[in-house]
């Protein structure tokens, strides 16, 4: 007996927190040396940069005794903290003579880094690079990292919060590549530039500022003299067409050197001929190198001025495609190869530009847009975010260091960048303009243009603001072109774009575009799009997305899929290049040949499941309504006198149970299809995908999304939920009744709660037509007002059927439903909004679709 108690009680224990029984942890596929770039990790003779993806341990926080073995990139699912651990073996050599530097290129979201049982560094939240240089003090010959990792996001302070619309998934854990790099005691930490042109274009005058670390100052406070010698190759060159020499004294552990170079009849890049300078950055000490840190430059002029946006000095427009690639989920294929190839099409399609929407990219992304001819839009994964948010200052505070530290570290890798302040802002708002504003300071002090992205047509200028992007989700195209040409005269057509289209391909290949949401529609709606951005001159078009990409929740408007894939891409995993909807992109996007697209018939989206439904419901109650007469007499006074009814039913009066079974299982499906109408007419609406979202709960939305997709599997569901329904409400008033002498039987508590739905019968014929009615789109808010009011009407016949059956006074029944119904629904509502900032997003979410334009 005392075993069998111990065994039940560790299960107990187990059950409780999962965590310990089994940690989820997946290993991705590594990096492999073939594709070690030694430009991008900067290895080179003098600084050396090893891998340390190997030979991890990860273990809960709770039990640091149980740890398994994993190798990097590594991923985890849930909000609980993980700890990754690994040692490292140094020879002291290394740790006395040398500067360790620990660097990752991505950790999702934050965490606690570690040297041997020291804190070193908190990473408050975001995927982009960093590195960290390693205190010669507490290092051993045997030092072991520690890194405690969460990904647990909150609504109001982190970047990105829960309620992501639209978001890649990307699962917690180190993410990608994680390097040791050893370099001199005296060292470059970074090499920062900016460039200006000549009038002609004919001369480029470098500046740069380049930081020097002298890792042995602390111990050793001698001043030391360096030259940083500086060449620049032009591609393909081993001789310098650019050189110089400058002394400094290195007096203190950090220290910036400022630096110019000129460079005459530099070449420049662009995205048809995307030519990469070698900048190779020397330390040298008592004539002898000790350091070099060798980056890629491009040279160009991207200028906006008042009227136009020019390239080298000729016009430009920027033509692209967002890239949300989900590195976590890959399996069997290495990141850096699907990022090549992914970047490789998207540059072949014919684009110029890649916005990396929702999240940071993997810097080798952004390396490889400069080597191929691709601008890369970078951004806050901020969207959506509420005013009552944006307008807190410590949120204010934490944007703002983290576009520090995201421009700081890919700035390291490219120049060729975008800085964006993040996506669907309300247009015209003050508290998001002044946010915008003070976060396009921080990117235009760091030397780059800025971009944010709307949710409706922006008219007001926003300071430091050079981009204003405009989304659009499937309107229609006769309602854009007056609503830009409002923000064209208002900011000028060389600030105004559109960030974001998006036409989901619900329907796959069909017999032409007549038929919404289909392959061909998708590919005609994009087309009119890039022909309307170019006869607007506006400064460019976003696709969303060349590719469909899976994200964190089951989308309504995306599209319901088990796996969460949205279905706004233009090609699937497949990469099948002989679809209509890429045929039609390259072409327009190379200015090749049209693309014919076939016409086809218009299919109307009208299941045959709700017609058979109501026509069988209504022949059943007419059946028993014509051949009872009891019944039909019952219904008659139930609906027209229910007050009499109710009095009969409290008098036990005979009411056939059969009957009343039978009206429950009518009324249930009646209910059970009015609701199933009702989502699948809304099952790819904007404004219930952001409602339900600002709950928090993706489980909710994936619930609610797979019935609205699903119809028949929605109304068995719903069907069930109703008998329920009608159980759940008798107990309810069944308890309540303890706290009032009169009692009253069960029986009739559930005949009350039973007959009081009898109206719904009535709806059956108008669920035939409902559908094609909410289709036709001029009476759906007609629709919803009046099942607005019948709702209350049965609402009143409920509590009428309380206070008659309980022979109470009504004015008390209606005192105190109300009381509970506002306690019930405000405690729900305080509830989330003190854990998920609800109302926050609620609110937002009707700012935003009252700005939207259809």
């Amino acid at each position: 007996m005392t075993k069998v108690l111990n065994r039940l009680f560790i299960l107990i224990i187990l059950l409780q927190n999962p965590l310990l029984a089994q940690i989820k942890v997946t290993s991705l596929p590594q990096n492999q040396r073939d594709i070690f770039d030694t430009i991008f990790f900067d290895k080179n003779d003098y600084r050396n940069v090893e891998l340390i993806n190997s030979e991890w341990k990860v273990y809960h926080e709770s039990d640091p005794e149980k740890k398994v073995a994993v190798s990097i990139p590594a991923i985890f699912e849930g909000e609980e903290y993980l700890i990754f651990e690994k040692q490292i073996s140094l020879t002291e050599t290394q740790i006395q003579s040398s500067q360790l530097i620990l660097g990752f290129l991505g950790i999702n979201y934050s965490a606690e880094i570690s040297i041997n049982g020291y804190n070193i560094y908190k990473h408050s939240g975001g995927s982009y690079p960093f590195e960290l240089a390693l205190p010669k003090d507490i290092l051993k010959e045997n030092s072991v990292i520690t890194i405690k990792i969460s990904n647990k996001l909150d609504s109001e302070y982190s970047v990105p919060s829960t309620q992501r619309f639209l978001f890649s998934s990307l699962s917690g854990g180190i993410i990608r590549d994680v390097y040791l790099k050893t370099v001199s005691t005296i060292h470059i930490t970074n090499n920062l530039f900016s460039y200006s042109f000549d009038q002609n274009l004919s001369k480029a005058i470098l500046n740069f500022k380049i930081g020097i670390g002298n890792s042995d100052f602390k111990t050793n406070s001698l001043s030391s003299d360096v030259i940083i010698r500086i060449n620049l190759f032009s591609p393909g060159s081993t001789s310098a067409q650019s050189k110089g020499d400058f002394v400094q004294i290195i007096s203190q552990e950090d220290n910036e050197v400022t630096c110019r170079l000129e460079i005459n009849n530099p070449q420049l890049w662009s995205p048809q001929t995307p030519i990469n300078y070698l900048c190779d950055v020397s330390l040298i000490r008592n004539g002898q190198v000790i350091d070099k840190s060798i980056k890629q430059i491009a040279f160009y002029q991207l200028k906006k001025d008042a009227t136009t946006l020019t390239l080298n000095g000729s016009s430009f427009s920027l033509q692209g495609t967002t890239y949300l690639f989900d590195e976590t989920s890959l399996r069997r294929i290495n990141a850096y190869n699907k990022i090549k190839d992914d970047l490789t099409l998207i540059k072949n399609t014919g684009f110029n530009v890649v916005r990396f929407s929702k999240q940071f990219p993997n810097p080798y992304a952004v390396k490889l847009c400069q080597e191929l001819g691709l601008f890369a839009m970078i951004e806050l994964p901020i969207n959506s975010v509420p005013e009552e948010i944006l307008s807190h200052n410590d949120y204010r505070l934490k944007a703002a260091r983290l576009i520090k530290n995201f421009l700081s570290s890919y700035s390291e890798y490219s120049n060729t960048i975008i800085a964006g302040v993040g996506s669907s802002f309300l247009p015209n708002s003050e508290i998001s303009s002044n946010f915008i504003s003070n976060q396009s300071n921080t990117i235009k002090g760091k030397g780059f243009l800025s971009y944010a992205s709307f949710i409706g047509i922006q008219t007001a200028q926003i300071q430091n603001l050079d981009f204003y992007g405009i989304e659009l989700y499937s309107p229609q195209i006769d309602e854009i072109k007056d609503q830009l040409q409002k923000s064209i005269d208002a900011l000028g057509k060389n600030s105004v774009s559109i960030s974001e289209v998006s036409y989901p391909n619900y329907k796959g290949s069909t017999s032409g575009y007549l038929t919404k949401y289909s392959s061909d529609a998708q590919a005609k709606y994009l087309g009119d799009m890039i022909d309307l951005s170019r006869q607007l001159k506006l400064s460019g078009i976003i696709i969303n997305s060349l590719f469909e990409y899976s994200g964190e929740y089951a989308s309504l408007y995306g599209g319901y899929s088990v796996n969460n894939i949205y279905k706004f891409g233009l090609l699937d995993k497949s990469r099948n290049l002989n679809t209509i909807g890429y045929k039609v992109l390259a072409a327009k996007l190379s200015g090749n040949s049209k693309v014919t697209i076939p016409i086809g018939t218009r299919k109307d989206d009208n299941p045959i499941i709700f017609i058979i439904l109501a026509l069988l419901l209504s022949v059943i109650m007419a059946v028993l309504i014509n051949t009872k007469k009891k019944f039909r007499e019952d219904c008659t006074r139930a609906l027209l006198r229910p007050y009499n009814f109710f009095a009969d039913v409290r008098d036990h009066r005979i009411i056939s149970g059969v009957h009343t079974a039978i009206l429950m299982l009518i009324q249930a499906g009646s209910v059970s299809l009015l609701m199933t109408i009702l989502l699948y007419f809304y099952k790819s609406n904007f404004l219930l995908e952001k409602i339900v979202l600002s709950f928090g709960h993706h489980s909710l939305l994936k619930f609610i999304s797979y019935l609205s997709w699903n119809p028949q599997v929605c109304f068995a569901v719903l069907f069930i939920l109703i008998i329920i329904k009608f159980a759940l409400i008798s107990l309810v008033i069944k308890f309540a009744s303890f706290f009032i002498k009169t009692r009253v039987e069960f029986t009739s508590i559930s005949y009350t709660v039973i007959w009081t739905f009898l109206p719904f019968t009535i709806l059956l014929p108008v669920e035939l037509i409902l559908f094609k009615v909410l289709v036709n789109g001029n009476f759906s808010i007609v629709v919803i007002i009046f099942l607005i009011l019948f709702m209350l009407w049965i609402l009143q016949r409920l509590l009428k059927g309380i206070y008659v059956i309980f022979d109470v006074r009504p004015m008390k029944v209606y005192i105190y439903s109300f009381f509970i119904i506002i306690l019930v629904a405000g405690g729900v509502l305080l509830k989330y909004q003190l854990t998920s900032s609800t109302f926050y997003y609620i609110t937002n979410s009707f700012k935003q679709y009252n700005s939207m334009i259809f």
